[in-house]
């Protein structure tokens, strides 16, 4: 069963609208811990992140946090050197290395954690715990479907560009 393109469309504008609005409060965001750290800032976050659930290839990273090999490539190498990531040899392939945060780059993350989770929990003050655990369970649904839309274009480019016109809705807002 599919979703009306009404709805669709109404998810869509939501969407950009909080997006826009977490960007415009990103200067607001807890980050204490990440601009503490010399030259650090925001762009280094999502490799940082990944990289506190296992050791990565830069190319692995690149492709989790999708972004291109060259520039996480850049933002590693400023990483070792400020000490948040260290360069390990691969168990698998001697020839190789892996990606491992260092116990400051833990710290680092786990105080991110800390200060996130505190914040988004004043953002949500007046939601239940069963509203906010429905709301996270459809929100990682999402992700799945967004993840498994984009490897679908990947995979077969020609037909990612096959959606339907759509006719013209009076009612739609430029984002």
């Amino acid at each position: 069963m599919s979703i009306t393109p009404e709805t669709a469309s109404t998810l869509s504008n939501t969407i950009v609208r909080v997006l826009k609005i977490l960007a415009s409060m990103r200067s607001h965001m807890p980050m204490t811990s990440i601009i503490d750290a010399p030259g650090l800032d925001h762009s280094h976050v999502p490799a940082l992140f990944t990289l506190a659930h296992e050791p990565q290839r830069v190319s692995s990273l690149a492709e989790s946090i999708h972004s291109d090999v060259s520039t996480v490539s850049r933002q590693v190498t400023h990483l070792v050197q400020v000490g948040l990531v260290e360069k390990i040899d691969d168990p698998d392939d001697g020839r190789a290395q892996l990606l491992s945060l260092t116990p400051t780059g833990r710290q680092v993350i786990d105080d991110l954690v800390a200060r996130r989770g505190e914040w988004f929990e004043q953002i949500l003050t007046g939601w239940s715990e069963d509203d906010a655990t429905a709301f996270l369970a459809h929100l990682e649904r999402f992700g799945d479907a967004c993840a498994a839309f984009k490897t679908k274009q990947v995979l077969h480019p020609a037909g990612a560009h096959t959606l339907a016109p759509s006719s013209p809705n009076p009612h739609h807002q430029e984002h």
